[in-house]
């Protein structure tokens, strides 16, 4: 099956410094890039997944990149083309972090994309972005619905309610235990 490819563009709030990666793979496994590894050559091909990288002469580590333009277009399969189009499911999964090795840092959150957006669309990031990771949709965690910047993480208000919801039982088991 070919997947079309999956567009990411990282730019400061302003433009500048525009660098561009660019896969037509879906790994099984999460692979983690981080910004500054992989725009250091114009032109590579890693050991997990196939990528194309242009403007990396663009690329500053001090630039701070909260800017993501983001694009994913699933393929038609055997001629079904069914289960394309903006809004519906995408072949992967992205993840972009304020840290590097795809973690977050600072107290802010990771945010998720896994929705089909033939366009392409520019989102800001709070925080910027250093590093993202790439999984096929079907290896990724069970999702609802597809994300459009999904807030994510510990800093999320997915995790806070988690988090009260959590404490609340376990102030609830102390009140009975004392009670």
């Amino acid at each position: 099956m070919q997947i079309n490819n999956l567009t990411l563009s990282f730019s400061a709030h302003d433009g500048q410094g525009n660098v561009t990666f660019s896969t037509a793979s879906a790994p099984s496994t999460i692979t983690c890039f981080n910004l500054a590894d992989i725009f250091k050559n114009d032109g590579n091909a890693s050991s997990t997944s196939s990528y194309v990288v242009s403007n990396a002469q663009n690329f500053n580590s001090q630039t701070n990149y909260t800017s993501l333009f983001y694009q994913q277009l699933n393929t038609s399969i055997n001629g079904d083309s069914s289960g394309i189009g903006t809004g519906k499911d995408a072949a992967r999964t992205v993840e972009v972090f304020p840290g590097e090795d795809c973690r977050e840092t600072g107290g802010l959150s990771w945010y998720g994309f896994s929705c089909q957006n033939e366009d392409g669309e520019r989102y800001v990031i709070p925080g910027g972005v250093q590093s993202f990771s790439i999984v096929s949709k079907a290896e990724s965690v069970k999702q609802e619905h597809c994300w459009v910047l999904s807030e994510r993480g510990a800093a999320s208000n997915n995790f806070k309610g988690c988090f009260a919801a959590v404490m609340a039982a376990a102030l609830t088991g102390t009140f009975l235990v004392l009670g």
